[in-house]
């Protein structure tokens, strides 16, 4: 089965789960889209909304030309009622969002267009939901996805909601004017501040006020009031808060400082939380150090929620990286920026070595000059490119690849970068010639025969009138002949057919070698040329197919006869190897080249030492191998120009 094969039968797998927004993608009528029928999307879509669907994290994804949306149930709330959802699913981006569509269209092409995924804090966009427009904060990602063809298929949105964190700010600052305002009023708004404020009094850190949003990180009630800051919160031992709020007070020096990992107890669980901290010191009147004001926002969540994007920004990356295509990038002059890790592994080369112009030294010297033709043309006319040729790999040996690339256009439809993947395409080549030849070969050796045939047809029917017992005799004697050859090559395609289907099942039972060669003999016209020696021990006997073992040995002998005319002694061998029964057939003809041993069991392999022309179409030994893996079997050949070969074979007992 196929990938694209596979991917179609399994493409359900993939939208499995997912809650809401799982039950609403696989029921939604796709063929209606661009898109089409689940069935029929690329692999790579089908795993990132699968990633979308499982991921707790709100999570919204563009595909394709009309930017079709899809969006898990993290990201639903942010949607609002009687608003967007559930219409939102399977829409184009720009029908969608009209009200923000100016705002969000252009980093949208600025990722299709292959540029770098652009991040946004706190970012106020309005948008339509619970029946108006309302003001909201966003804090957002705009990423590409690569689609299996290395190109870009879409734009994934990671993001969550900062209404809440930007408007509890807005409320601090307010709250910090309104402290300033009224001093009569700072400790009741201390109090009930939404940030965290306290003030720890002398050197021992005594806390003289906390108010409850700094009681809740602590997690401790009004009781620690008046206590050590060590003795009421004793997990701070080993971290360094203490140490830190000690040298404020000693140096007379504010300290402030981003995310400031901590581990605090709450309800008798050590958990780590993240903190926006500023450590004030207080003078007195002496105009020393007399105590610390302590201001602390709580950002663990959206520090947990950065972690989690970076986490997927690592999973898309591994996911580029693990596609069989190599992957490319160049600036608009074409010198090359930027390869995946498989052309890395393909190549064995480094990027100092092929940055730039480098490249073009990894390109088989009779394909260079073609392939930076076509590339410089591409370069200037802006025309996609594709060729296929030669690529050095990291043993040294040269392999056909399919090389494409595509423009990236700005914003000012300048071209700014070129994306560009090579695929392995050295199997399909070699098969291809193979197809070809055997095309080649089949049309000659069916035509000879045919033709016979015609011919030896024609002068009987002209002696139909005036018949002659012994011509006659000959014609049909050429005509059976000719019938027996084609058959005999209907016969190998047929065979070479089952084996590829697997569809040529074994009928076992416990013989003797020698009898089946006896059978064979028998059906051989070797007396006039040739003789069969008979060697080893006739009583060996085998668990195996008789008639399918037989066949290997007539076409063993039969070669022998073809290839080895000169070899009037043809020795056929039986003996027993460790566990298993080894038959040989060995003659004293010309023998086979070193090189040409390991493809001499290839399908449509043909080949003499001589450099003539025999007929057939090379399937016989072919099929020959595939018996012999059938029965678990092993086969093989050892030869040397000018000392004759030995086909053999060996089964278990």
């Amino acid at each position: 089965m196929s990938l694209k094969e596979r991917q179609q039968s399994s493409y359900a797998l993939y939208l499995e789960g997912g809650g809401e927004m799982g039950a609403l993608t696989r029921s939604f009528n796709w063929s209606e889209t661009a898109l089409g029928t689940p069935d029929q999307w690329s692999q790579n879509l089908l795993t990132t909304i699968s990633i979308i669907l499982h991921s707790k994290f709100p999570m919204f994804l563009w595909w394709g030309p009309d930017l079709i949306q899809f969006y898990n149930d993290a990201y639903r709330p942010s949607l609002g009622n009687d608003g967007k959802h559930p219409n939102a699913l399977g829409q184009k981006g720009e029908d969608c969002w009209p009200e923000i569509w100016l705002v969000i269209n252009p980093l949208i092409d600025q990722v299709m267009a292959g540029g770098e995924a652009t991040w946004n804090e706190d970012q106020l966009i309005p948008i339509y939901r619970n029946n108006g427009i309302e003001d909201v904060y966003w804090t957002f990602c705009y990423s590409r996805v690569i689609d299996v063809h290395g190109e870009i298929g879409g734009v994934l949105v990671t993001c969550y909601e900062t209404t809440h964190k930007v408007k509890t700010t807005q409320q601090i600052e307010q709250t910090l004017i309104d402290l300033a305002e009224s001093e009569s009023r700072s400790n009741n708004l201390i109090v009930l501040a939404p940030v965290a404020i306290g003030v720890l009094k002398s050197k021992a850190l005594i806390i003289e006020t906390a108010n409850n949003k700094l009681l809740q990180y602590w997690g401790k009630s009004a009781n620690v009031i008046g206590q050590p800051l060590a003795t009421a919160l004793p997990e701070l031992e080993g971290q360094p808060f203490l140490k830190i709020l000690d040298d404020v007070y000693t140096s007379g020096l504010p300290y402030a400082k981003y995310e400031v990992p901590a581990m605090l107890e709450n309800k008798g669980i050590l958990k780590k939380y993240y903190f926006d901290v500023l450590y004030q010191p207080i003078s007195g009147q002496s105009g020393e150090t007399d105590s610390i004001l302590v201001v602390a926002t709580d950002l663990t969540e959206q520090v947990e929620a950065r972690q989690v994007i970076e986490e997927n920004f690592l999973q898309f990356r591994q996911l580029a990286d693990s596609i069989i295509q190599m992957v490319w990038v160049t600036d608009a002059g074409g010198m090359h920026e930027y390869y995946n890790q498989r052309w890395y592994d393909f190549t064995g080369s480094n990027f100092e070595h092929t940055k730039g112009t480098g490249w073009n030294q990894m390109f088989h010297p009779d394909d260079r000059e073609r392939a930076s033709e076509k590339w410089a043309h591409s370069l200037k006319t802006g025309e996609h490119y594709e060729i296929e040729y030669r690529l050095k790999k990291y043993t040294g040996e040269y392999v056909w690849v399919l090389g494409r690339a595509a423009p990236f256009y700005n914003s000012e439809g300048k071209i700014v970068k070129w994306f560009g993947t090579c695929t392995d395409i050295h199997e399909q080549k070699l098969l291809q010639e193979q197809k070809d030849d055997f095309i080649s070969i089949a049309s000659h050796e069916l035509k000879t025969p045919v033709t016979t045939l015609k011919v030896s047809l024609q002068l009987m029917k002209r002696m139909i009138n005036n018949p002659s017992t012994e011509m006659m005799s000959n014609l049909i004697e050429k005509a059976n002949k000719s019938m027996d050859k084609v058959g005999s090559l209907i016969e190998d395609l047929l065979n070479t057919s089952k084996y590829n289907h697997g569809q040529i099942h074994l009928n076992k039972t416990t013989f003797k070698l020698s009898e089946v060669i006896a059978e064979c003999c028998e059906h051989i016209n070797y007396e006039r040329t040739h003789t069969l020696k008979i060697t080893g021990n006739p009583d060996l006997e085998v668990y195996a197919d008789a008639e399918r073992i037989g066949q290997i040995i007539t076409n063993f002998i039969n070669n022998a006869i073809k290839y080895a005319p000169e070899s009037k002694e043809i020795t056929i061998n039986i003996a027993r190897v460790s566990n298993h029964v080894k038959l040989s057939v060995e003659d004293h003809g010309p023998g086979i080249a070193q090189e040409k041993i390991p493809h001499i069991f290839d399908r449509y392999y043909r080949v003499d030492s001589t450099g003539s022309q025999y007929s057939g179409l090379g399937l016989g030994l072919y099929i020959c191998s595939e018996i012999i893996g059938k029965h678990g079997g092993e086969i093989g050949v050892d030869s040397e120009i000018g000392k004759g070969s030995i086909f053999w074979f060996k089964l278990a007992s």
